[in-house]
């Protein structure tokens, strides 16, 4: 083989190697803007989810089967009234006949199941509220940060002692 025929023969392995390294440097760049995109996703979905709902008064009623909670939402999205009933709302309590329950409550704004919850009113620092304010029927409207949310729940039983309620909206943000 001639000194051409060599140098021709080093030049293309050359540029193969080149063309490959170019290919594995675009390949590690592409994952690396793929992990990049997937942590700013991340911390997207942290932010929207960060907060929490604060339970500021729980009363139990005198029939000892409907409590009474103020929700505070320190969440950082507004909860769309229209969503509630796909939050959870769940009481966890001792019976009258002393067994230790905890029960998923059904959204249920016309009192018609034996046992649920619905919302009564939404307030700001126990005043109505200024920014979107909740229709009188509690059918539109949003629950904002920073606004109070007051609820009934009713237990198909008597609670004895304590009651804890943890409510989860469907932005993530939960009492618990």
């Amino acid at each position: 083989m001639s000194s051409l025929g060599a140098l021709a023969t080093s030049a293309f392995f050359a540029a193969i190697a080149l063309v490959s390294i170019g290919f594995l440097i675009a390949l590690i760049l592409m994952g690396c803007a793929l992990i990049r995109d997937s942590l700013i996703a991340a911390s997207e979905d942290i932010k929207r989810l960060s907060g929490f709902l604060e339970i500021r008064n729980l009363t139990i009623l005198p029939d000892n089967r409907s409590i009474e909670v103020v929700l505070l939402n320190r969440g950082h999205e507004p909860i769309k009234i229209e969503e509630f009933d796909k939050m959870d709302v769940i009481a966890v309590y001792r019976s009258h006949s002393g067994a230790l329950k905890a029960i998923w409550l059904p959204y249920d704004p016309e009192m018609n199941s034996s046992y649920g919850w619905r919302p009564l009113n939404i307030t700001c620092d126990g005043l109505g509220e200024l920014l979107n304010p909740a229709s009188p029927d509690m059918s539109s409207g949003l629950w904002d940060p920073g606004e109070s949310l007051a609820i009934r729940a009713w237990l198909s039983d008597e609670v004895d002692g304590s009651v804890k309620l943890i409510v989860v909206a469907p932005s993530g943000v939960s009492s618990a």
